[in-house]
């Protein structure tokens, strides 16, 4: 969003929530602006209605953009979703399929199948083991991929540069 298109957008928040006295000045809105400008203003004005619609109280930066990535991210299945595919998975394809059982799975799902072990999966005695695991690695890479969809384009190349300009990169 351009900066006319910010100016909108606080003028929408401050009015939502004239209480809180958010964004008072210049320098307020110039760090705000500076968070946020990578959100399309049409995204940045529907996550805004959703926040006024769902919360009493004004969004913080990281309100707002965990709510801009739900928005243009779509909300990501949960785990029990993510079994029931794994053993539909397992149901369809069995041990020696794997190839195939893997690669009709989405990439969250895959990756947290790969750190349980799909022949664990199909071989299990004690499924509510290999269940418990998944949940686990699942959600952690759920909450790791939500939290990198928030974060800004330039910051992640910035903190990817990071090692390099401190003198870390390998020399």
């Amino acid at each position: 969003m351009n900066k006319q298109e910010f100016a909108l957008f606080a003028s929408a928040l401050r009015t939502y929530y004239p209480r809180e006295k958010i964004l008072p000045n210049t320098q307020a809105m110039e760090l705000w602006f500076s968070q946020l400008q990578d959100i399309p203003y049409k995204v940045a004005e529907v996550t805004l209605n959703k926040w006024v619609a769902t919360n009493k109280w004004s969004p913080s930066i990281a309100d707002i953009r965990e709510q801009a990535a739900g928005i243009t991210q779509g909300e990501a299945k949960d785990w029990g979703e993510a079994w029931r595919e794994v053993l539909n998975a397992v149901h369809a394809y069995g041990s020696y399929q794997q190839v195939e059982a893997m690669e009709s799975l989405d990439e969250l799902t895959r990756q947290a199948v790969k750190r349980v072990g799909y022949m664990s999966i199909c071989m299990s005695e004690n499924i509510a083991t290999e269940r418990a695991n998944f949940r686990m690695v699942y959600e952690q890479l759920l909450q790791r991929q939500k939290q990198d969809a928030q974060v800004p384009p330039k910051l992640k190349a910035l903190m990817s540069n990071m090692p390099m300009l401190l003198g870390e990169g390998g020399e």
